[in-house]
């Protein structure tokens, strides 16, 4: 067991990206040893097998070749480090896809190096063959001719790798997928049975995918040997053939019989044969190649057993730079390296709680406040960025003027209009003065002829309609068409790219997050000698909270419609409230002493309760329904109908209705009593008021105004 030194108190910690390098190197030279075994399989299988122990013994020909054929396998190497990312795509819509897979810088670095490692796979092929030269020599007395053979072979090869170009591009190789693992159904002491990524051994990952690495190449090899010969003679042989006619002319003696080809390529079925068994090597090669460098570099950051950092004179400054770090490769696997000390080891999480004498604050507080940056970045994906608060400027009224502005222009002098000269050259001036003068102005001058076809479109006097609901309107029905599932983004990819991140979503750091923030707190407990943790957990508190609020609430609005595909979204939540529920319940007697709210507290316990598990006596009271009042014959207006007419012709009707409202009135009184008094004796009796006491209206007794006060009402 190692011990831990002091740091220095003037020297900076060695960068915690120095260690993840050179971890990363150790695997890329496991992965490359391996492709190195395949390459010397190619050359064993398209070498010219005339002895057999030469042909395979790397000490000798066999291992030149395969130096050779690994080149190839190299060039993919570089690829996947250059554009080495964590997770996979998340994009909202397959246009989206393309675009940002197909329309790239990356797009054609990869199509440039596929191209490179299948030409240079060809030509080792070609070198170590001896009836694929340049020429054909016949006769003596008859000229050397141009070989066709390694033409249409190099054709072969090169639509091989722009297909698995496009393909790596589809498929993600270069995208480092860290899986992320469910907490046990059932609570377990095993700390493999905790950990945050499930993984198995590299080999055994090797093993599972070889199956399927040989069908693909099988099938890829197959379908480019059928669509090759059509390209081959429809489009690019007599390129092809002036190409290598333009190189072979500098070393031999030509004749000018060669500058075409002539009828159908000569190269037979035993040939193309060897085209389709060359081809489905290549193949392999690249499917196994990009197979291992991502499997070996899937590993835990560990070096036998400890973590990366142990090897450093400051193992927590040179962890807190990983943690800080703006790139994702660096970041994740520190967070992740922080998640496995949480877990396993107990010296390094109490010399980290020891670490408080630092000028920036003690080490614990900069870790955990580093990682609640990452849930915060999560908050801010969600809810978005706050409202700006700008302050309101003060406004200084001007004085009243008192006489209009005497103008400077001679109101005699005619309107001068522009000359032919100057209106030519008004454009010229204007694409001159503009920030980008490369970039004509192509949307102003389409926007225009738009609406000038949109005018001279458009029947006679209606309304004119704007170019921009013109084309909302074709993308509206674009969108409903046959091809509108090219264009439209699911509820899916929707949360995915909102809950993981965008462009590339990375489940495993917000994982690591949460089990190393809820492990070294909850371990704190036992191993904080100086008690600096525990102030810290409401803020950790507030911050899963708040979290989990927000991506429950997010998931239940966008998941119409959602069977699938949100897996890692569901883990994330499940792991927020088990840290959550774990962190309540080894905190209860210290939260409110620390900081917390009573508020706070309640929310958090609320929010720790599954949707399905939450008590009824909890949840919001349902309105009871209004009972059905008694149809009411009178209408709403008729009083106010009744006031508009003539006081003559309607005073008649209105004293007839007022008394027979009043004899309705007395009577439904007297039916009340009758049944207040068939009630029992303990309940109040309601006897009629008499009529003595009623106020008296001019508009039909006192009745009258008590229900014209229920119509208005």
């Amino acid at each position: 067991m190692s011990t831990l030194t002091a740091p220095s108190a003037t020297a900076p910690p060695r960068l915690y990206r120095r260690f993840v390098t050179s971890a990363l190197h150790k695997r890329f030279v496991h992965a490359a040893l391996l492709s190195l075994l395949v390459a010397l399989g190619n050359a064993f299988w398209l070498g010219s097998n005339q002895d057999l122990f030469w042909s395979w013994f790397p000490f000798g020909p066999a291992g030149i070749k395969a130096l050779l054929f690994f080149l190839s396998s190299l060039l993919i190497f570089t690829l996947q480090i250059a554009t080495l990312r964590i997770g996979e795509r998340t994009t909202t819509s397959p246009l989206v896809t393309f675009r940002a897979s197909f329309l790239s810088a990356a797009t054609v670095q990869t199509v440039i190096l596929y191209l490179m490692s299948g030409w240079w796979f060809t030509e080792a092929y070609i070198w170590s063959a001896p009836d694929l030269g340049w020429i054909t020599r016949e006769a003596h007395n008859t000229p050397d001719m141009l070989n066709e053979r390694p033409i249409f072979f190099r054709l072969y090869a090169l639509i091989l790798a722009v297909g698995y170009a496009g393909r790596h591009q589809y498929r993600g190789w270069s995208s480092l997928r860290i899986p992320i693992s469910k907490l046990p159904a059932t609570p377990s002491a095993d700390a493999k049975a905790q950990d945050t990524h499930s993984l198995l051994p590299v080999q055994t990952r090797i093993q599972q995918q070889l199956l399927t690495a040989l069908r693909t190449s099988a099938l890829a090899s197959l379908i480019t040997f059928v669509v090759a010969p059509f390209i081959n003679g429809l489009f690019l042989r007599n390129i092809f053939w002036r190409i290598h006619l333009a190189v072979a002319k500098l070393f031999y003696n030509l004749s000018r019989a060669n500058a075409h080809p002539v009828g159908y390529p000569p190269l037979g079925f035993a040939y193309l044969l060897r085209c389709l068994f060359a081809g489905f090597l290549l193949a392999l090669t690249w499917e196994l190649t990009s197979m291992l460098l991502l499997e070996y570099l899937c590993q835990e950051p560990t070096k036998s057993g400890l973590p990366l950092s142990a090897a450093s004179k400051d193992p927590n400054g040179t962890l807190l730079t990983g943690l800080k770090a703006k790139r994702d490769v660096v970041r994740t696997f520190a967070f992740w390296e922080l998640a496995i000390i949480a877990q396993r080891h107990k010296d390094r999480r109490k010399a980290i709680f020891e670490d408080i004498e630092r000028p920036t604050g003690p080490m614990w507080t900069q870790m955990m406040q580093a990682g609640l940056n990452v849930l915060q970045e999560l908050q801010l994906r969600i809810a978005g960025p706050p409202a700006a608060n700008p302050g309101v400027p003060e406004t200084v009224k001007p004085l009243p003027r008192l006489l209009p502005e005497m103008q400077t222009q001679s109101i005699f002098a005619p309107d001068s209009k522009p000359s032919r000269a100057e209106r030519l050259a008004s454009p010229l001036k204007q694409f001159g003065s503009t920030r980008q003068p490369w970039h004509p102005p192509i949307e102003q001058t389409a926007k225009q002829v738009e609406n000038r076809l949109l005018e001279y479109a458009k029947p006679s006097g209606a309304e004119p309609k704007s170019s921009y609901g013109l084309v909302e309107s074709w993308t509206t029905e674009l969108r409903r068409s046959r091809l509108g599932w090219f264009f439209n983004s699911t509820n899916t990819a929707k949360i995915n790219a909102t809950i993981l991140g965008n462009p590339y979503g990375n489940a495993a750091v917000l994982i690591d997050v949460i089990e190393a923030l809820t492990k070294m707190q909850v371990a704190s407990l036992t191993e904080d000698t100086y008690g600096k943790a525990t102030p810290t957990v409401p803020d950790t508190v507030r911050t899963f909270t708040k979290t989990l609020n927000l991506v429950e609430d997010y998931v239940a609005r966008n998941k119409q419609g959602v069977v699938e595909g949100i897996e890692e979204v569901e883990i994330i939540i499940e792991r927020l409230r088990a840290s959550l529920k774990e962190l309540l319940s080894a905190f209860q007697v210290y939260l409110i002493d620390q900081g917390l709210g009573i508020a706070e507290l309640n929310q958090a316990k609320k929010a720790i309760q599954a949707p399905s598990t939450i008590p009824q006596s909890q949840e919001k009271p349902k309105s009871k329904p209004k009972p059905i009042e008694s149809r009411n014959e009178r209408k709403l207006f008729q009083s106010d109908k009744r006031r508009e007419g003539s006081r003559d012709k309607d005073g008649r009707r209105k004293e007839h209705n007022a008394e027979v409202d009043g004899r309705r009135g007395s009577h439904e009184i007297e039916d009340v009593g009758e049944r207040n008094e068939s009630h029992e004796h303990g309940r109040l009796r309601i006897d009629a008021p008499p009529a003595w006491t009623l106020p008296r209206t001019t508009t039909g007794g006192p009745l009258f105004q008590r229900r014209e006060m229920e119509q208005v009402r």
